[in-house]
């Protein structure tokens, strides 16, 4: 009995001190990457980390921080954020984020409010600590911006999961239910006010492969830049307008794409609308193109095309629509 009473209590003692080592070395790394940004430029700056969850437990609060990236523009600052992690597994990581918050670009801020906000994290063991898995939900968000627009979201799901046997590949999934988008958007998108202000959902499901992993690299030193996308789904429903587009694309080094998707939409001539009001059609090519795309939905409210990417371009069945876009992730 009382080797057993011995055993028991080295074996406390041990953990102890294992959660010490392991809590000092969890501080010191987040620390480390804090001054590490600093010594970029970056703005990086709380007012109090600490660590607290002895035995099993790895609890991390960061008050008052705040981020800022001098190249980007882009900032973020929050009263606190905690990461929670079990103390034998801190590579997986659970994020719980304040009611409130401010992100900032450099054409505006956003200070954003949500019911509730939580992420997890899981990181491959390693040094590198390259992506395995990552989810995000948020309900009752809203966002007001700077520019006096405000934008709410009932539910959004975020995902996104490394693909095993495939380098530098990963599967990404969002979905949004109930976005309110802003009245500038709406007075842009719906000038005649028929649609409602609600949008019921979108859908996003597609597998990506980059020139680099995802891990603390691309924070540290460059963003991995897309290769390859094949789009499973992308979809929307707002009203009686639906659209949904599937298809593959790869994307060279300066970043075009080359390949092609299929998009279905019903009340097709209401997106043109939305696409002719925001600039992305040229109000010069609108009767042309609702000709064509007259003839290639046969008559009807729903249309069946590809969007072709080639050589810089973009074409809807065999109507150009001019220079494709540079996916270039900065």
């Amino acid at each position: 009995m009382l080797r057993l009473v011995v055993v028991c209590l080295i074996a406390a003692l041990i953990w102890m001190c294992w959660w010490a080592f392991g809590q000092t070395a969890y501080q010191a790394g987040l620390k480390a990457w804090l001054d590490d940004r600093r010594g970029e430029g970056w703005a990086a700056d709380y007012s109090e980390l600490s660590t607290r969850g002895f035995p099993n437990r790895f609890d991390t609060t960061i008050t008052d921080v705040a981020l800022a990236d001098p190249e980007t523009g882009i900032a973020w600052s929050a009263p606190f954020v905690q990461f929670l992690s079990l103390a034998y597994k801190p590579h997986q990581v659970i994020a719980v984020l304040p009611g409130e918050h401010r992100f900032s670009t450099p054409f505006q801020t956003l200070d954003i409010t949500h019911e509730d906000a939580r992420a997890s994290l899981f990181l491959q063991a390693s040094t590198q600590l390259g992506l395995d898995s990552a989810r995000l939900v948020t309900t009752g968000l809203e966002a007001n911006s700077s520019l006096g627009d405000r934008l709410a979201i009932e539910e959004g799901r975020l995902a996104a999961e490394a693909v095993e046997d495939q380098t530098n590949t990963y599967r990404i999934g969002a979905e949004i239910l109930g976005l309110f988008p802003t009245d500038e958007a709406l007075r842009t998108l719906d000038p005649a006010r028929v649609l409602p202000k609600r949008v019921d959902n979108l859908r996003a499901d597609a597998q990506m492969t980059f020139t680099a992993p995802w891990d603390r690299s691309a924070i540290e030193d460059a963003r991995p830049q897309l290769t390859e996308l094949i789009l499973t789904d992308l979809s929307a429903r707002w009203g009686d307008v639906t659209f949904r587009a599937a298809g593959q694309v790869t994307v060279d080094e300066s970043g075009l794409p080359d390949g092609e998707i299929t998009i279905r939409a019903e009340e097709w001539r209401r997106i043109l609308d939305m696409a002719e009001t925001t600039g992305v059609v040229p109000n010069a090519l609108r009767g042309t193109l609702e000709a064509g795309l007259g003839l290639l939905s046969g008559g009807s409210e729903v249309l069946d095309a590809p969007l072709t990417f080639s050589g810089g371009q973009i074409w809807l069945g065999i109507i150009p629509l001019g220079n494709a876009p540079r996916l270039v992730i900065r």
